[in-house]
């Protein structure tokens, strides 16, 4: 009973001395609380988080549906144009002139150039404005025919929807043929036939006897004036025109569309 007792009494009572300091240890060393404004901040980012998802999502599906009322059928109709030419028929440097210009990427891409996409957000983020960069031929062709009038955001996002089926139902070539007869190349020409007719008195057309074949630079021309044929006059070329025609020829040598004397060749004749 003796060793018992003993360490009943080693036992610290409930208001002894060694037990309040014990508390009071406790109490200094818990590790603190955290504030319930922060959980509560933490639940609002959350639901605004979600809830700019969801707009976005709904705003998507609205395009999306929006876009489904063109009919991609249509775009056969270009064919029907007394001028229109397939790019099989052109000279390989006429219809890659374009592609080297406007999207180099085209023959590797389902309608849509992500990168492309990509750099044009950074460059819109950067100058508070969305820019007009990013959009493929294929893009081109289904603005062009459906969606010219509307304002850019809205029709940017149909365009994406729609050209992903445009590359489904169409080959690259017919896409291409499309764009170069459905553009505007200045002076009421719609179609580079048209162009080549009026500007150099050429046809792009190889099987074309009667008229003189359209040149490197020629091409060069007729692919540099269609992103600003307002500013551009083909009559008249000016200096910013030139620097514009003479990049297009270096992306044409770069991308292997033409050689390096095809492009000496083409220089020298731009700069007499």
């Amino acid at each position: 009973m003796g060793l018992f007792s003993k360490k009943k009494n080693d036992i610290p009572q409930p208001n002894s001395q060694e037990e309040v300091q014990y508390r009071r240890y406790q109490h200094y060393y818990q590790e603190p609380v955290q504030p319930r404004k922060r959980k509560r901040g933490s639940k609002l980012f959350l639901f605004i988080a979600i809830l700019i998802i969801l707009v976005i999502a709904f705003y998507l599906a609205v395009m999306y549906m929006w876009s489904r009322t063109s009919d991609v059928d249509e775009l056969v109709k270009i064919e029907d144009k007394s001028a229109f030419v397939q790019v099989e028929d052109m000279p390989d440097y006429t219809k890659n002139a374009f592609v080297a210009v406007e999207d180099k990427r085209f023959y590797d891409h389902e309608g849509i150039d992500l990168r492309g996409v990509s750099r044009a957000l950074a460059v819109s983020l950067k100058n508070g404005q969305l820019t007009q960069g990013g959009s493929t031929i294929t893009q081109q062709v289904v603005k062009n025919y459906f969606y010219s009038n509307e304002t850019q955001l809205t029709r940017k996002v149909k365009e994406m929807f729609v050209a992903k089926r445009v590359e489904d139902k169409y080959s690259k070539n017919d896409i291409l043929s499309y764009y170069v007869n459905n553009i505007y190349f200045g002076e009421n020409n719609y179609t580079i036939e048209e162009a080549a007719n009026y500007y150099f008195g050429a046809t792009v057309d190889k099987n074309n006897p009667n008229l003189p074949q359209v040149s490197v630079l020629q091409s060069a021309i007729l692919a540099s004036v269609v992103n600003a044929p307002s500013n551009f006059d083909i009559n008249n070329i000016s200096d910013s025109y030139m620097t514009r025609i003479k990049t297009t020829l270096e992306k044409m040598k770069q991308q292997n569309y033409i050689t390096d004397s095809e492009y000496t060749q083409a220089i020298n004749e731009l700069n007499q």
